[in-house]
């Protein structure tokens, strides 16, 4: 599973670096740009560290069978799938951002 992201090319510190800059724009524009629960980048953020937490948990879960520590495939591959269906989503998220942002490009101004 892991490999699979790998292969992906994601960069989790470019991504990182890119919400910090918008929360720092957001920060300069004053009180009241953002929303009463929290801003869009802290949203994101935390969405990222669960679907990273959740292929962690499938590859160790993955590597318990493998050992034989755990013998219950079930949960194995229920841990597995959660783990793909999230990252499938988050994958889904950055093409409808990126495709958002040409769009705001192609834009005259």
């Amino acid at each position: 599973m892991i490999n699979r992201v790998a292969r992906q090319g994601i960069d989790f510190s470019q991504l990182e670096q890119s919400l910090k800059a918008n929360q720092d724009s957001a920060i300069r524009q004053g009180p009241g740009s953002s929303t009463n629960g929290g801003s869009f980048a802290d949203m994101l953020k935390e969405g990222l560290g669960q679907v990273n937490a959740s292929l962690q948990s499938a590859d160790q879960a993955a590597t318990d069978l493998a050992s034989g520590k755990n013998s219950n495939i079930h949960e194995t591959m229920l841990s597995a799938t959660k783990a793909e269906l999230g990252f499938n989503m988050m994958v889904q998220l950055r093409n409808k951002a990126i495709e958002s942002y040409q769009e705001v490009m192609r834009m005259q101004v």
